[in-house]
């Protein structure tokens, strides 16, 4: 239904979203059913349950020894838990109710009676993040900076979920969308929009390595620093728990055994993972990373996320040097009552 009114249902739309007299209706939807969620949707939740299971097995060593604060544990792991399942089960509240509306003015997004907007003509740049499972479904997010300097804020809207994106983001823009859109296995080059024309393009050189990525990458190796020798050493007092009269086969030595061995390898996990966000997969990203200037927009494409600006939108161009010999351009950005760097 990309492109086309419904006339159908014309009424209860403009009533639902409190449209004005004069303005006109170009796409609705909702988000797409049976998508794979983000991966934060998943690792959070069980990053929570693990911590849940080893918050639990000490209350239960605290119980086996008659120590006080048994509840207080209990009660904690309990809350991680349960915090784990709500963010499971919330990407199924809170996408599945909403409700999408794009006219020839403004931008809706709906849950229930709660509804946002954004005025077409001041977004100052948009995103697309495509699904890593499924082709044809991404989210859109439509981003009006507002202002520039110490003041900096945004306005942010994103269409969770949406089928085909960059033909819905071709109705918000107002132009004739490529008749190949609507995939993400298809190259950018082929989705382009009607008339456009490809004027430069490239990809980055370098290291491709910022100081966030060797933060990243610091910090990983902080926790593998502090986490490995601990585990280390909670061998060790299991091993001396046995010479002192604990044997393997008691409850409480499988408990304590299990509870670090669960802190161990967690603490690996996290440690190993941002270590390889901030060096490899830094370097990864950056061989999938395109610059497209066509004779409209400036295009940025890094792995699945694509980001579209509109060449009328950039004021000021200014230069870095970096490192070896390369330069930085950032780009200066301008709308109505927004300006974004």
């Amino acid at each position: 239904m990309v492109g086309v009114t419904l006339e159908d249902v014309m009424e209860p739309v403009e009533r639902a979203f409190r449209l004005l007299p004069s303005e006109r209706v170009l796409w609705e939807g909702r988000p797409q059913t049976g998508a794979p969620r983000a991966q934060g949707w998943r690792l959070i939740p069980a990053l929570l349950l693990t911590l849940g299971a080893i918050v639990a097995i000490f209350g239960a060593l605290l119980s086996l020894v008659e120590l006080p604060g048994v509840s207080q544990i209990l009660f904690l792991a309990a809350y991680l838990v349960l915090t784990a399942a709500a963010i499971a089960v919330a990407p199924s509240f809170l996408y599945a109710q909403r409700h999408y509306l794009v006219t020839d003015r403004r931008v809706f997004w709906k849950l229930g009676k709660m509804a946002r907007f954004i005025e077409s003509h001041g977004i100052t740049f948009s995103r697309i993040r495509w699904n890593r499972a499924v082709p044809t479904v991404g989210d859109i997010e439509l981003v009006r900076a507002v202002p520039f300097g110490p003041l900096a804020r945004k306005q942010r809207l994103v269409l969770h979920n949406v089928d085909s994106p960059d033909l819905v983001l071709a109705l918000i823009r107002g132009v004739e969308p490529s008749p190949h859109a609507g995939d993400h296995t298809t190259p950018l080059m082929d989705r382009l929009d009607v008339g456009e024309e490809v004027l430069w393009g490239a990809s980055p050189e370098g290291h491709g390595i910022d100081w966030r990525d060797v933060m990243i990458t610091l910090f990983g190796l902080g926790v593998l620093f502090v986490g490995l020798p601990a585990a280390v050493r909670s061998a060790v007092i299991l091993a001396e728990l046995e010479e002192r009269g604990l044997p393997m086969t008691s409850v409480a030595w499988l408990l304590l055994f299990v509870a670090m061995a669960l802190t161990a390898t967690l603490t690996t996990i996290v440690g190993v993972g941002l270590a390889w966000r901030g060096v490899l997969r830094a370097r990864a990203m950056r061989s999938d990373t395109e610059y497209v200037l066509t004779s409209r927009r400036l295009l940025i494409r890094r792995g699945r996320t694509e980001l579209s600006l509109d060449r009328h939108r950039i004021v000021q161009v200014a230069e870095t040097r970096s490192w070896p010999g390369l330069t930085n351009l950032y780009l200066v950005l301008d709308g109505p009552d927004a300006r974004a760097l």
